[in-house]
């Protein structure tokens, strides 16, 4: 019955896990109008619809805003997508949120089960 537990919680800690990576993300690029860079490096864009069509789409800037939120830049953030500030607080939110539901299930019933043989 152990295995429940951490049935439950494997879901918050994928989220959890996922929340950190993009916080991690948004502090490692460096934010730019209209490019991101990481150590230096200029990344190519990431929407299909400017890359395809050569039009942006509703969440373009997102990521960028996401990055300028990670810098604590809130106008910047702002400039670049009107939602970017809030959902980075969700997201980054999510990180102990899930820890702690993670923390709680493993409590209430024990260790993660053994990894299966094959």
């Amino acid at each position: 019955m152990a295995a429940r537990p951490w049935a439950r919680a494997r879901g918050d800690l994928q989220l959890g896990l996922g929340a950190l990576v993009v916080t991690v993300l948004s502090l490692s690029l460096t934010p730019g109008d209209s490019a991101l860079t990481l150590f230096g490096w200029e990344l190519p864009p990431l929407c299909l619809s400017r890359i395809v069509l050569d039009r942006e789409c509703f969440g373009c800037g997102m990521t960028r805003s996401f990055t300028y939120m990670g810098h604590l830049d809130l106008d910047g953030a702002w400039r670049l997508h009107k939602l970017g500030p809030l959902l980075y607080l969700l997201v980054a939110a999510q990180i102990p949120y899930r820890a702690w539901r993670v923390a709680r299930a493993l409590r209430s019933g024990g260790a993660p089960p053994p990894p299966a043989v094959s």
